[in-house]
């Protein structure tokens, strides 16, 4: 098997950086022709993934976390490349849910000899994410995250970033679909999870062509911040103030530009429309037991 390993240095804090030596060694093992590849920043890596994914690579294997397989993901040829994901990042959910493992050899089994796997992609503004999307509470958090935090791992700096933010926090104004709302934040889930775990849109499926929105209504700060936990179990949609919906598509106006992130990236800003793409990503997933 022909495969081209991308990696971003800077994933996971540099864990990706630390390990590539390991995974090319295991991906060696296991019989794979290996080609390495570092990229030199966000804009560097989309390209290189976009070129292997045309070039006739059986696998393009992307090396790092959701931000990483985004930047990937953004400009890949759904229609002549399969993409396998080695997960060092800091959450990794799309590999989670995927049921990629996160040591290096465990992933690197699937990456060269796994099942492939059709999944939906999801769009905003006709930029490509694969988890999950959002605006406001959330976004601001991301923000700060990817700006202000730079040494703590793991899923400890959406904990983080979450309560550095929330007390400046205030209520959005937006329009969805024709409807004015207030809202603390809300997201469009392609997949269930985000931040290390956070069962935001629980309902959500990867293969089902339609996207789950998970609205947080106004509450107060405390109110969210006793909230926050409940998503690790997907609990919250419990709570009155949260409401989910499904669709195919959604459209979203607001008062002033709010940022978009989607996988833990600044992806655009409002007015934005959400949507799921034509073509599926094929990707290497676990094969199931017998």
């Amino acid at each position: 098997m022909h495969l081209k390993l991308i990696y971003n240095p800077a994933a996971g804090r540099g864990r990706a950086k630390h390990h590539i030596r390991e995974v090319e060694q295991h991906l060696r093992e296991l019989g794979a022709d290996v080609e390495t590849y570092s990229s030199t920043s966000p804009e560097d890596l989309t390209h290189a993934a976009a070129e292997s994914s045309a070039a006739g690579f059986d696998r393009v294997v992307i090396c790092g976390g959701d931000g990483t397989l985004n930047r990937a993901l953004r400009e890949f040829d759904l229609s002549r490349g399969t993409l396998a994901l080695i997960p060092l990042g800091s959450g990794d959910d799309f590999a989670r849910v995927n049921g990629i493992p996160r040591d290096a050899r465990g992933a690197c089994e699937v990456a060269a000899s796994g099942n492939v796997r059709e999944v939906d992609v999801a769009l905003a503004n006709n930029i490509r994410y694969a988890g999950v999307a959002g605006l406001g509470f959330d976004s601001e958090a991301a923000r700060f995250a990817n700006e202000r935090v730079k040494y703590i791992h793991g899923s400890a700096v959406y904990v983080y970033a979450t309560l550095r933010v929330l007390p400046k926090f205030r209520p959005r104004r937006v329009r969805i679909d024709g409807r004015d709302e207030e809202i603390m934040l809300v997201v469009f889930g392609n997949s269930p999870q985000y931040g290390g775990g956070i069962k935001i849109a629980p309902g959500a499926r990867l293969d089902d062509g339609l996207l789950d929105a998970c609205l947080v209504h106004r509450t107060s700060r405390f109110e969210l911040l006793k909230t926050l936990p409940l998503a690790y179990t997907g609990a919250h949609v419990r709570k009155p103030f949260v409401e989910m919906r499904r669709a195919a598509e959604f459209r979203v106006e607001a008062e002033m530009p709010m940022d978009v992130y989607a996988d833990g990236e600044p992806l655009t800003t409002t007015p934005v429309h959400f949507s799921i793409a034509k073509e599926k990503l094929r990707i290497a997933v676990r094969a199931p037991s017998s």
